[in-house]
């Protein structure tokens, strides 16, 4: 009886800890964060930033910790983990930006984007694998634009030649007027995609680096006036359309340049088409009391993604308070709003 007390004891013991020695085992890459885009990064001193950035891999959890992930490419800045969208590189107009950037991932890879706006939007940093290299340049013109990067042949007038695992390989890239404190929100479309062919429902698509139900929820005052920058690393047109209130265009931007518009020629709508590797700002007023929705209007983007939602019914987040089977509950970079 002593020997049995003993073997149930260590038996216990062991049952007790395996799941935590497998999850270590089956989780050697750091796990990327959801980035709210609030906080820039690295330092800014004397009309200088300096930002050291890493290529890295890691894996990504759309909904909850618990539930399905993908390994993926991000990027992390240095000391930090890896986010999606990657860290934040927001500025005002006049500043010098020098960049470390740090390639390791397996591959060499090639980073758009960092460069002075408007500019070529065919210059990249190219990375060998385990290279690291500096690079310097002018913030440019005010706008809302994005840096991003590849391991294949894509480049930036052919965003979907980019392999899946590179899909949260993107950042925005913010310049404000000199001596304006903007008060906004910015919001980053990235797309993972299992078989590299659009509209198959292999695709897991994400705001901030959560997928719906998992994405933030905002609230605001009534009569609060609201500024978004919404900027679509996708493959794809996104139709992105407010619930309860118009919002007006402000200014529409690609990886090039950015164009503000002036007032007389900024249009109203509930509804409208963000392309592929363009961004696009917004403003609105929260002008009644409510619970609304934020989220693109396209049809295969509101089916249940086949990663996150397989067919033998296994949820990725299995909780109550996140029932699909709602309407809209599929609704991918939906952002909820309370007013």
């Amino acid at each position: 009886m002593r020997y049995d007390s003993v073997f149930w004891t260590l038996l216990l013991v062991s049952t007790l800890f395996t799941p935590l020695l497998s999850g270590a085992e089956q989780s050697p890459l750091p796990v990327v964060v959801a980035n709210d885009n609030r906080t820039p990064a690295g330092g800014l001193k004397d009309g200088v930033l300096h930002l050291r950035l890493e290529l890295r891999q890691a894996r990504w959890y759309a909904e909850g910790a618990d539930g399905v992930y993908e390994d993926v490419y991000a990027f992390a800045e240095e000391g930090h983990p890896p986010q999606s969208s990657g860290p934040l590189l927001r500025v005002p107009q006049g500043t010098r930006i020098h960049a470390s950037l740090r390639n390791l991932l397996p591959s060499a890879a090639k980073v758009y984007g960092l460069h002075s706006h408007p500019g070529d939007p065919g210059q990249a940093v190219q990375l060998a694998a385990g290279e690291s290299r500096e690079v310097q340049f002018d913030a440019g013109e005010p706008g809302t634009y994005m840096y991003w990067a590849t391991t294949s042949d894509a480049h930036l007038d052919h965003v979907d030649e980019r392999q899946g695992e590179e899909g949260l390989l993107m950042g925005a890239s913010i310049v404000d007027p000199p001596g304006v404190n903007e008060h906004d929100r910015i919001f980053v479309i990235v797309e993972w995609e299992k078989n590299h062919v659009l509209g198959n429902g292999d695709g897991i698509f994400a705001s901030n680096g959560k997928s719906w139900p998992a994405t933030e929820r905002l609230t605001y005052e009534q009569s609060e006036t609201v500024h978004w920058r919404i900027i679509n690393t996708t493959p794809t047109v996104h139709a992105m359309h407010l619930h309860g209130f118009c919002f007006t265009v402000d200014g529409v931007g690609d990886p090039a340049h950015f164009v503000h518009y002036p007032e007389t020629e900024r249009r109203k709508a509930v509804t409208e088409g963000i392309d592929s590797g363009h961004t696009s700002d917004r403003t609105w007023t929260g002008e009644r009391a409510g619970i609304w929705l934020f989220h693109c209007h396209m049809i295969a983007d509101m089916s249940p993604s086949l990663p996150l939602h397989p067919p033998d019914g296994r949820r990725s987040a299995d909780a109550a308070e996140n029932d699909h089977s709602a309407g809209m509950g599929a609704v991918h970079v939906s952002e909820g709003m309370k007013v």
